[in-house]
């Protein structure tokens, strides 16, 4: 060990980095001078890096926004879902976006490092976890205007994710000061990266509800989700489950700009890590391209997060009510005008009489016949309607005797019936028939109105043989429009004739074809019986309301199993065994025209929400001008101010160099998604250069630069973003579990991945250098001295330690302001600066701790 001299430092004669010194004989100038370039070049990396990042997000979000059509068993339909998890995409490519600068470092370093364990990488990672845990979720807190509180939905997934950022750093000093001191194995190294997967296995399964569920409700907008390429007939079985969900049962009639602004909340994707991220970037870089992400749709979800359903669907039925959101929003759902509203306006009581049935039937021999009216509705009201018999076949004095008169219903009657007298001639003859009809509704009282009902007229046969009939449909196909405002009740005619002799009977059932059953009607199961004498019988269906789009669907009524003697017409559809009636539900135009709107409206917007560029045009000129947007979208207001062009104008290099990136659309985001992937290792590379060329010349050592100045750089956008999350959502899961998922992810991957290369190499071979650092080195068990991957303990685990105890300390805060104030952010004013100083506290007692441990072993 004695033998090898100690590497000058980057800002010394003979020293270097990666890329910098870039200026030849550069350690000659003053070193204040230096200092001064050096943190201005530092702080200028950050911005780019930011930059480039937030077209890496722009990358992980075109991929995670993945689309299928998946097939709905229940339902037998085909729906659009999304493929990933939003849990398990929030702990990979989402954190992978965050953490990206921080894991990319720490593997930088130790590749361009000879792989030798380097002091910025780790000690950024442990920095960047400070900052993040006790900084953000201080900002988040304080951000929440006074009275106000947010508190995380998902428990479940948040205690997921903090139990694995406290684990993640006492696993880090387990395994330097405890299994192996100072020493990193390959078992260790690779266990440390299989806790990423194991992070999110566990994760996903507390997502699905196997530990319990805070939320208390179905999750939200993962079942389905509003896309541009949703079916007119998708988008209309979800206006019909809108509807009935927010109907209130029927009692509520939502007018189609309430069913659009549900439609938007509960639809419209939320935004993602990704967009706040980008919203963050694009204040720092003085672009307005992300300015309208901030508005509507978390707008919206605060209005309706901040009334009760019942006080929402009230403000929905009164017209000028609705909660309208800002109208920037370009993929805002516009609900659209038409005289043709399907909402139900009140209406004056209405009373209907109809016969029972339409159809009996008597034995010649029988003398009389008895029909039933009924009346529905109107049974506080007295009402009448008069009835009369008309020649059919069957000729008045000779078959039967003419009746006509009139049926008066009291308070609270609802059937009346009248009887017919047969003319038993006894010669021999074929069945006859004659009509029965009512006329002339009457009803007393204002703001009542007598109608005639389904069935106005009845046909009565006449018969005089003994056979017990034949059973058929009236028709072997019906036709039936749907009804938009709500289930439609129909009714399916079965006659008995060439016979009506005795008790028959016969099973009835429904069976599926383009239509489903619960879905688009009500399936139907029982047994039909005729009474003797008895002719017709009435099957009642119920067409569900689905405000379905497609033209037509149909399903079958079936028949069988006939008893008593009857039989099934053989040239009927079915034969003898089956009599079969196809039931086609049709469209009506009015509910399809509204589809065809909501489907234009919302196709024509939903690329302008999209994130990234659809070609590297428009990258370029976003990139080279500022506050590019639509021109029917600018106002006085919207104008880039001095601020915005300076930002833009010193962040313009990176932005051009960022816009050769391919745009979004190339193969799903993957070209993106690498290409600004390696982007981040470039612009990382400068940062780590950069951040120990500028402590080398105030005389600070990289660990005290990775943990103050490089994390803070790195953690910047994530602050805004953060912030963000916590004053427009609802919940502070977006703020909050974020931060513990991504302080888990940067221990797993940004240490994980590089120490389990740097184990790996070191455990095939050692070289003379390594000998000469290690194998007479006290401080390595002698067991590794042959060869191991090193990793001093020292100065790396006391801050460690520090920061895991101030960890316990942050959740424990956060776990209490949820009991005493039902919210982890925001709460009285008092508890909420409490809050924030502690916060704050804990975060500099770890920087003075961690600088006085780093200066005092120097």
């Amino acid at each position: 060990m004695a033998n090898v001299t100690t590497p000058p430092r980057i800002c010394e004669e003979g020293g270097s980095g990666l890329i910098f010194p870039f200026v030849p004989n550069e350690h000659e100038w003053t070193s204040w001078m230096r200092a001064i370039l050096y943190i201005i070049l530092l702080f200028w990396c950050f911005l780019g890096v930011a930059i480039v990042s937030d077209t890496f997000m722009s990358a992980i979000e075109r991929i995670t926004s993945q689309r299928r059509r998946k097939f709905n068993a229940v339902t037998g339909r085909f729906v659009t879902v999304v493929v990933w998890n939003p849990t398990v995409a929030n702990l990979t490519l989402m954190a992978l976006g965050s953490s990206a600068p921080e894991i990319l470092l720490s593997v930088i370093e130790i590749l361009g490092n000879e792989f030798y364990s380097g002091d910025l990488g780790p000690s950024t990672i442990v920095g960047s976890a400070a900052f993040n845990l006790f900084i953000i979720i201080a900002v988040c807190v304080a951000a929440i205007p006074d009275g106000e509180t947010r508190a995380i939905k998902e428990m479940p997934v948040y205690m997921v994710t903090a139990a694995f950022s406290i684990f993640a750093y006492l696993w880090l000093l387990i395994i330097l000061t405890g299994i192996s001191p100072n020493v990193v194995e390959v078992w260790e190294a690779v266990f440390t990266f299989l806790l990423f997967p194991a992070l999110v296995g566990i994760a996903y399964i507390a997502d699905l509800g196997y530990f319990g569920s805070s939320a208390g409700a179905p999750k939200m907008g993962r079942g389905w989700v509003m896309t541009a390429d949703m079916s007119k007939e998708e988008l209309a079985d979800l206006e019909a489950d809108i509807r009935a969900r927010h109907g209130d049962g029927g009692k509520l009639s939502l007018s189609r700009e309430a069913v659009a602004q549900i439609m938007e909340i509960e639809g419209a994707e939320f935004k993602s890590r990704a967009k706040y991220r980008q919203l963050a970037t694009a204040k720092l870089s003085g672009s307005r391209s992300g300015s309208k992400l901030s508005g509507s749709r978390s707008g919206s979800r605060k209005v309706f997060a901040q009334e009760s359903p019942r006080q929402l669907l009230h403000k929905m039925t009164i017209p000028g009510q609705i909660p309208e959101p800002p109208t920037s929003d370009p993929a805002r759902i516009v609900p659209f005008d038409d005289d043709d509203d399907l909402s139900i306006e009140p209406t004056i009581e209405q009373i209907y009489f109809t016969f029972d049935c339409g159809r009996r039937a008597v034995m010649e021999n029988g003398g009389k016949v008895t029909l039933r009216v009924t009346r529905y509705g109107g049974d506080s009201r007295t009402a009448s309607v008069g009835y009369r018999t008309c020649n059919g076949s069957g000729r008045a004095a000779q078959d039967f005797v003419h009746a006509e008169g009139r049926l008066s219903f009291g308070m609270g009657e609802m059937e009346k019936s009248f009887t017919v007298e047969i003319i038993d001639n006894e010669e021999p003859e074929m069945d006859r028939e004659f009509y029965a009809e009512l006329v002339s509704p009457e009803a007393k009282g204002q703001g009542t109105q007598a109608l005639l009902g389904e069935m106005p007229k009845m046909t009565v046969t006449i018969i005089d043989d003994d056979k017990p009939g034949a059973i058929s449909f009236l028709s072997e196909s019906m036709d039936v429009d749907e009804n938009p405002a709500g289930d439609k009740q129909f009714s399916i005619v079965v006659e008995r004739k060439h016979g009506a002799s005795g008790k028959v009977s016969c099973s009835y059932r429904t069976d599926n074809a383009s239509a489903v059953a619960n879905t688009d009607f009500e399936p139907l199961e029982g047994i039909l019986e005729f009474d003797h004498g008895e002719c017709q019988k009435i099957i009642t269906g119920t067409i569900k309301e689905t405000t379905r789009y497609q033209k037509s669907t149909m399903f079958r009524v079936i028949l069988a199993d006939p008893q008593g003697g009857a039989k099934f017409d053989d040239v009927t559809d079915g034969g003898q065994d089956l009599c079969i009636l196809t039931v086609f539900i049709n469209a009506k135009q009015v509910s399809r025209d509204p589809i065809e709107k909501m489907k234009s409206n919302f196709s024509v917007r939903w690329d302008k929400a999209k994130t990234g560029n659809a070609n590297w045009a428009s990258q370029f000129k976003d990139a080279i001008f500022v506050g590019v947007e639509d021109a029917q979208d600018e106002d006085e207001d919207a104008k880039p101010g001095i601020t915005e062009w300076a930002l833009h104008i010193a962040t313009w290099p990176w932005k051009l160099f960022f816009a050769f990136i391919p745009p979004t659309d190339y193969c799903g985001g993957w070209l993106c998604f690498c290409a600004s992937l390696g982007m981040i290792g470039i612009v990382t590379a400068i940062i780590g250069d950069v951040a120990s060329l500028f402590g080398c010349c105030v005389g600070i050592p990289d660990q005290v630069t990775a943990f103050t100045l490089v994390a803070l750089g790195t953690s910047l956008p994530d602050t805004f973003a953060s912030k963000t999350a916590a004053t427009q959502d609802p919940q502070a899961d977006a703020s909050i579990g974020n931060v513990t998922g991504s302080n888990s992810v940067n221990v797993f991957l940004g240490l994980g991945m590089p120490w389990t290369i740097g184990a790996i190499y070191w455990t095939l071979g050692t070289t003379a250098k390594w000998r000469g650092l290690y194998a007479d080195d006290p401080e390595v068990p002698e067991a590794f001295r042959g060869g191991a991957f090193i990793v001093k303990a020292g100065d790396l685990g006391f801050s460690v330690m520090v920061f895991t105890v101030g960890a316990c300390v942050c959740v424990a805060i956060l776990q209490v302001r949820r009991m005493l104030y039902k919210g982890e952010l925001g709460g009285p004013k008092i508890p909420k600066v409490v809050t924030v100083v502690a916060l704050c506290s804990i975060w500099f007692f770890y920087i003075g701790l961690s600088t006085w441990k780093v200066m005092s072993s120097s």
